[in-house]
């Protein structure tokens, strides 16, 4: 009884690199190609064929910055990325964390790009439970970093303020007004700790896996 195809979906605009990625994933007998153009069509598409393997081109992107593109798509399945030299740079943590390969456009692109996507299916840790452990962490640690820069500056500034106008306002103000600009900082300050403790979540977890595997 014959295995079924694995299903690639390919994202690349029509011409020359569409067909060779084409003509080089349709000579492999075990693998069957469904194709896309538009950024918006691949994760639809991805959502709901559920493909083995992704092949997209940084071409089909619409405004859309190469990296983000990327995350959104490897949640379905591990992606092969043609892209430029300069652009792979973007891509270089999500390549690391092993959900990602990137091929440059150079003579031999499209054979190179096959050669991945049979990697990837042959791979024992695709289908394993730890695969994208390491793209998960990746996530996970730029979300601490969120949490640090864009939301607990701001917070800073927020809790700076408040102290500032208790300092100099009180017993000039009601007491009513006092007492809300009080409970201002006493959330800021807890928020605040709260943000501590979700940053310092990522570090302790890696630390855990790292003492384990030893």
């Amino acid at each position: 009884m014959n295995e079924k195809p694995a299903q690639v979906l390919i994202a690349i605009p029509e011409g020359e690199v569409h067909k060779g990625i084409a003509a080089a994933i349709d000579a492999v007998p075990s693998l069957e190609a469904s194709f896309v153009y538009r950024f918006q069509e691949l994760e639809s598409a991805a959502c709901c064929s559920a493909p083995d393997v992704i092949v997209m081109s940084e071409e089909i992107l619409e405004a859309i910055p190469l990296r983000e593109a990327v995350r959104r798509i490897a949640v379905f399945a591990p992606v092969v990325v043609l892209a430029s030299a300069t652009s792979q740079q973007e891509l270089v943590g999500l390549v690391v964390s092993g959900a990602v390969d990137v091929v440059t456009l150079s003579a031999n692109y499209a054979t190179v790009a096959a050669a991945f996507v049979e990697r990837r299916l042959n791979s024992p840790q695709m289908h394993s439970p730890e695969f994208g452990s390491a793209w998960n962490a990746d996530l996970t640690s730029d979300f601490a970093e969120i949490l640090r820069h864009e939301i607990n500056n701001p917070l800073t500034g927020i809790l700076g303020n408040a102290e500032l106008l208790l300092s100099q306002l009180r017993g000039k103000l009601p007491p009513a007004s006092v007492q809300r600009l009080e409970t201002v900082v006493d959330l800021a300050v807890r928020l605040r700790e709260k943000i501590r403790c979700l940053a310092a979540e990522p570090s302790a977890r890696e630390s855990s896996v790292d003492s384990v595997s030893r």
